[in-house]
């Protein structure tokens, strides 16, 4: 049996709950789908290191559960790229024409390298940017519109952190009516029982939560279908 990120943090009457059957069916991918990588940004990866050495000068570091997450991405990156399947990235960020008072300073501020997206995770030509104030990646964004001309009703996740902006944007994303597809090695945070749990959430009582091997499946799809 796989081994998932929730399993050592279950009690055994979970287990026993759970072994009465799942708490919801999965919903499987969407008909025509897109790759999101959700704030794959310098302050959110760090150095690969452990993360309370990095905390002065990445105060959101997630460290090496980070790192250990971006040969996933860019694995899946690839993949979609080749098979002609939408790669759309969000990036927390505040710029100084707004007025928003996160533009002035801190690590999500349009004028600190940090908010910049990590150079191994680094966007390419074609790809499609969307920005955002809050958690989620369709609140007050295009994301909608850009999902709507692309004909895209399926989303597979990739990012941080999974109990933040991963998870709000997978609720939001559901309750619109699109199917999200979240990649358990593909997504991560700084704390690993916060990580566990969000993932145990989203897949009982969310979204489906996939490994690695699925959703290059399912990207493959778009190559197949051309």
């Amino acid at each position: 049996m796989t081994t998932r990120a929730w399993d050592r943090f279950m009690t055994e009457d979970d287990r026993k709950v759970f072994a009465n059957g799942a708490l919801r069916s999965p919903r499987g991918p969407g008909r025509v789908n897109a790759l999101l990588v959700i704030d794959m940004q310098v302050t959110a990866c760090g150095e690969d290191r452990p993360i309370a050495e990095q905390l002065d000068r990445f105060p959101g570091s997630c460290g090496p559960h980070a790192w250990a997450a971006i040969p996933v991405q860019q694995r899946l990156l690839a993949a979609a790229r080749a098979a002609g399947v939408p790669v759309i990235y969000s990036k927390h960020v505040f710029h100084g024409y707004t007025g928003l008072a996160k533009a002035g300073s801190g690590v999500f501020a349009a004028t600190d390298p940090r908010s910049e997206i990590e150079a191994a995770v680094a966007m390419q030509p074609g790809d499609i940017l969307i920005e955002k104030q809050t958690p989620s990646c369709f609140v007050a964004t295009n994301l909608p519109l850009i999902l709507a001309e692309l004909g895209v009703d399926g989303l597979v996740v990739v990012g941080n952190s999974t109990s933040g902006c991963v998870r709000a944007t997978c609720v939001d994303g559901e309750a619109m009516g699109y199917r999200m597809s979240v990649v358990e090695q593909g997504v991560f945070d700084r704390i690993e029982m916060s990580h566990a749990a969000s993932l145990f959430d989203m897949q009982f009582k969310i979204c489906d939560v996939i490994d690695e091997a699925a959703a290059l499946a399912i990207l493959a799809r778009r190559a197949q279908a051309a």
